[in-house]
């Protein structure tokens, strides 16, 4: 990106507003991979960095790929283009995934999950939040299977965003708060159930007291989520990779959203195509696979130990996958 790593955080650091740097402990226990340089982004902030000097076309949601030949997009809008290479990094739902390998589906791992987001006013941030956040800028607590975490999207001078997260183990074919095949716009749709557990809740300390207060929480947008993991066939990535179409991050190998590590993983797959295309061009692009595919079977593996390490859990480590 060429710049200084001070000048990177004071735009992209999720507490920049208040003179931040995004601070991670990292000897908690929903992390993983983390070095002590590690620091936390704003999303947007940071999409905003990385757009500066392209081109970027809005309005085009992607319809589908022509395949044959030179790989041609297709767009809601009626436009379509052609490529001489594609790269697909559309998420866990990727259409280009659903289209061409139609078997490739997501697994949904059995965890409840559920998300909000809130804005804190300065002085209650400061009088109930700030000595948690003290050096960092997520904290989290588990009670029993349940985790709790809490984390800062953003800050200002007159409020602080932040992110909730209540989950746990799924608790049998009968808990009404695991939905494994929900569609996706149920999301928004949560279970008094779900207001019940929170309210059942014992000796939290603040901030998690205030956030997790079942009253404030009707009030407020939630999201029930779901665990998301695939890992593609390496063979038919490499097939698809032979017509210069090219899956990867979460299109191709996500890891679930609690414990996973799914938007590094998307920039280290963008890095190291970089690197080999740039070395070795386009003509075998396939090939790139071979070098990248043992990274993402790590990294489920990895994951799922650590989805069951936030919630107190143990899981088996698979020989092969």
């Amino acid at each position: 990106l060429n710049i200084e790593e001070s000048t990177f955080k004071s735009r992209v650091a999720v507490d920049a507003g208040i003179d931040g740097s995004g601070n991670i402990n990292t000897q908690g226990y929903g992390y993983r991979n983390l070095e002590a340089s590690s620091f936390r982004v704003h999303r947007g902030k940071f999409e905003e960095l990385l757009r500066e000097g392209l081109d970027i076309r809005w309005e085009h949601t992607l319809e589908g790929v022509k395949p044959q030949g030179s790989p041609t997009l297709t767009f809601a809008n009626g436009v379509s283009t052609t490529s001489d290479v594609v790269i697909c990094v559309e998420g866990p739902h990727s259409v280009i995934r659903r289209q061409l390998l139609p078997s490739e589906n997501p697994d949904i791992l059995p965890y409840v999950a559920f998300n909000g987001k809130r804005r804190v006013p300065r002085k209650v941030f400061n009088d109930v939040y700030a000595t948690a956040f003290k050096d960092t800028s997520v904290v989290e607590v588990r009670l029993g299977d349940v985790a709790l975490n809490i984390s800062i999207n953003e800050a200002n001078e007159e409020q602080i965003g932040i992110s909730w997260i209540y989950s746990r183990p799924a608790r049998g074919s009968s808990d009404a708060l695991h939905k494994p095949n929900r569609p996706k716009a149920a999301a928004k749709d949560i279970p008094q159930d779900f207001f019940t557990e929170v309210q059942e809740l014992k000796g939290l300390s603040q901030p998690f007291i205030d956030v997790f207060d079942a009253r404030k929480l009707r009030n407020e947008r939630i999201l029930h989520w779901l665990m998301r993991s695939i890992l593609v066939s390496k063979d038919k990535l490499k097939e698809l990779g032979q017509k210069k179409i090219v899956l990867m991050g979460d299109a191709a190998h996500a890891e679930q959203i609690i414990g996973g590590g799914g938007a590094n993983g998307a920039i280290r797959d963008g890095e190291t195509l970089a690197e080999w295309i740039a070395e070795k061009g386009t003509s075998d692009l396939a090939s790139w696979y071979d070098e990248t595919y043992l990274s993402w079977q790590e990294g489920q593996v990895k994951s799922q130990t650590s989805i069951a390490g936030i919630h107190g859990q143990r899981v088996a480590e698979k020989e092969n996958l």
